[in-house]
This record gives C-alpha cells, sequence and structure tokens, in this order.
C-alpha cells in the first residue's frame, strides 16, 4: 500500500498519513509521523517506509503502525530524491547552502548514513527525480532532457538517450522493467500531460500515453502493474472519510497495539517463570 506521507497547504505543516489499500480502493489513517515536515522524500526499503528530511530520518512499520526515528543525514541536502538499491537507502539531492550535488546512503544494519564518493556528480538540480531499475539509479533532472545513470557496484556514472522533452516537476517511476516519465512544464515552458517511457534493452525513450491533465509536481507509484501517478482528478475529486471511520481505524490500531504488548508481557513472563 502507498503511504504518501506529510506536506503543507502553505501556511501549515502536517504529519499526518494515509494508506491506500488497491485491492479495495479504500485509504485509510496510519500513524502520524513524529514531526512535520515538507520538502521531503519517501521510499521503501526491504518493506518498510523510510522518510528523509533534511534535518531527520524516521521509519514506518506498517505491521505495528508506528514510526522510529533514525540517525539524519550526515549533510543536510535541500530537495533531496531518494531510492533504493541492493537492499541500501540512496539520498541524491544538492547540500544545504551550496550547489553541489552529493549521494548519501543508509545501512539499515548498521544503522549508519555515508557520503558515496562517487566521482563527478551530474550538474546540480533543484529538484532531480531518481529511481531505480535492474540496480541501476537513474537521475533525472527538473531542467534538461539529459538522463545519468550510477551503478553503486562499480561506482560509475554513465548517461543514456536523452528524454523527448523536458519534465520540469515531473514524476519518475519503474514499471515492467521499463521507466516511466510523466507530466511537468516542457520544453516550451507549458504545462503537459505526455507519458513516455525507456526500454533498457532497446536504450530509446518513446510515447507511452497521456495523462487525464497536464500535471506538475505530482508523485507517481506501480502497484499490481498500473502506473498511478498521485495526484486527485479533476472529474473525481477526493472524499475525506467520515469522522466515524477514522476513529473506528484508530481505535483498531489500538487495539492491535495493546494486543502485541499484553503476548509480549506474557513471553516475558514464562521466560522469568519457567514451567518445572
Amino acid at each position: 500500500c502507498p503511504c504518501p506521507p506529510g506536506g503543507s497547504d502553505g501556511s501549515r505543516l502536517y504529519d499526518g498519513v494515509w494508506r491506500y489499500k488497491s485491492s479495495v480502493n479504500e485509504w485509510t489513517e496510519a500513524a502520524p509521523m513524529l514531526k512535520p515536515r515538507e520538502y521531503h522524500s519517501s521510499v521503501v526499503v526491504k518493506g518498510q517506509l523510510y522518510v528523509v528530511a533534511s534535518d531527520s530520518t524516521e521509519r514506518y512499520d506498517h505491521a505495528l503502525d508506528c514510526w522510529e526515528a533514525l540517525p539524519p543525514m550526515l549533510h543536510p541536502m535541500d530537495n533531496c530524491s531518494t531510492t533504493t538499491c541492493s537492499g541500501r537507502l540512496y539520498a541524491i539531492g544538492s547540500l544545504t547552502g551550496d550547489e553541489t550535488m552529493a549521494i548519501q546512503s543508509y545501512d539499515a544494519e548498521s544503522n549508519r548514513w555515508t557520503l558515496v564518493s562517487c566521482g563527478q556528480m551530474p550538474p546540480w538540480s533543484f529538484t532531480p527525480k531518481t529511481v531505480t531499475l535492474k540496480s541501476l539509479i537513474y537521475f533525472i533532472r527538473d531542467d534538461s532532457a539529459e538522463v545519468d545513470v550510477y551503478n553503486p557496484q562499480k561506482n560509475e556514472w554513465d548517461k543514456i538517450s536523452p528524454m523527448t522533452q523536458v519534465h520540469v516537476g515531473g514524476s519518475v517511476s519503474a514499471l515492467g522493467g521499463k521507466l516511466y516519465v510523466s507530466g511537468g512544464y516542457d520544453n516550451t515552458f507549458e504545462l503537459s500531460d505526455v507519458v513516455e517511457t525507456f526500454d533498457p534493452t532497446t536504450r530509446c525513450w518513446t510515447p507511452a500515453g497521456r495523462l487525464p491533465q497536464p500535471t506538475f509536481w505530482h508523485g507517481s507509484v506501480s502497484i499490481f502493474r498500473q502506473f498511478m501517478p498521485q495526484v486527485s482528478s479533476a472529474f473525481a475529486p477526493a472524499e475525506i472519510p467520515e469522522s466515524n471511520a477514522i476513529h473506528l481505524h484508530r481505535h483498531h490500531r489500538h487495539l492491535a497495539l495493546q494486543n502485541l504488548n499484553n503476548n509480549l508481557n506474557q513471553n516475558q513472563n514464562q521466560d522469568v517463570n519457567p514451567a518445572h
């Protein structure tokens, strides 16, 4: 289930998190983040959701419906983009207060961040987009059709053929062994609905279709082999669940945590007082 966390309405930061279950087409409220934030990035690593901001990192366990504070990045980065590759989390962006791009990596086993020394980085980008496909990290800038590729195993950079157009404020996702880039502003600064795809086997970009409407500053995720931009359609406004449904979900979550604590206490008592 995708979990878009946080954000703002221009005057207030939010810590709220909602989970979407595609099998029943239903949104439910999850536990809020430990702190409200915006301009952060989120990624799933080994079944757990990570939220990375310039000053903090936290991890969500969907089984327990709770968040855990983790060490922040070694060097704060503005508008970083995150992806997972070979079981590690990678954050790519510009260092705060400096137009220098950097890559930082988080290892869950050691609970440590490291600064990746990867040679010459791509040119500066205000809001870079990254996605992993077949153990390669694709880096898409917001002001260029060029696409850079980083190979963590070889610690090398490469380039692929450029996209058919610029996607300023667009979105990128991996699906079926291909890359999909959608929306944003094009080369003429017009809002675009174009979706194009890159096939690593042919190393070519081709048109894949169009969004229901021109869109920018959106996110996208693949669910059950469907490409789903995370934006509300103008023809199908999002509905807010009734407060009773929200309270009911919170009640179920509270009971689940209470049962978990009771089971843990029983196991501890059995360890302390073993049967004779």
